[in-house]
């Protein structure tokens, strides 16, 4: 039932985020945020462009699955989403919804949203469950990378970037954040 009910608010708030159509300014100076939330084998972390990447690393237990739920937003319109990882270590066993589109090309998966400016929306959510995987290996070092852009105004570029690489080590260890 408590799964139940964290899909439903989950769901509640995609829609509410996504359904907030926007008009692009004429400038935007002020870059897009976003939110990369994680849990699963008793870990709950959101990861946000406030986070010190370089200082980060994120242990995941091999063999157990992850929901997560990534967003990016943008008061003058995001107009891309990206997520990258690796379809080998942390295949996504979600489908991927309309619009957003995967390309893999066999080494790393790019889950991309592309916005339009004519129909901005301020914000984009992905949701999905992807499992941490070793194969022969004891441990594994990858990554995800995380990009948001805006329209940069009507005027158009310099877009505003915000994008972060978050390490996540693979292994037989316990799912924590370690602060290096």
């Amino acid at each position: 039932m408590k799964t139940l009910f964290k899909y439903l608010c989950a769901s509640f708030l995609v829609c509410c985020l996504i359904a907030c159509e926007t008009d692009v300014p004429e400038t935007d100076t002020v870059a897009p945020t976003f939110s990369l939330k994680i849990t699963g084998d008793g870990f709950d972390r959101t990861f946000t462009q406030d986070d010190t990447f370089d200082n980060l690393q994120l242990n995941l237990r091999a063999g157990i699955s992850y929901d997560f739920i990534l967003g990016g937003v943008d008061q003058g319109g995001v107009r891309q989403v990206q997520f990258q990882y690796s379809p080998i270590s942390t295949p996504i066993s979600t489908t991927i919804p309309s619009p957003w589109t995967e390309n893999n090309n066999g080494f790393s998966s790019t889950i991309r949203f592309n916005g339009d400016r004519n129909n901005a929306f301020t914000a984009q959510l992905l949701s999905g469950t992807f499992t941490a995987t070793l194969g022969s290996e004891e441990i594994i070092a990858e990554t995800f990378y995380i990009r948001v852009e805006d329209f940069g105004g009507e005027s158009g570029p310099p877009f505003n970037i915000t994008e972060a690489v978050l390490n996540i080590v693979i292994a037989n260890h316990p799912t924590a954040v370690v602060t290096m």
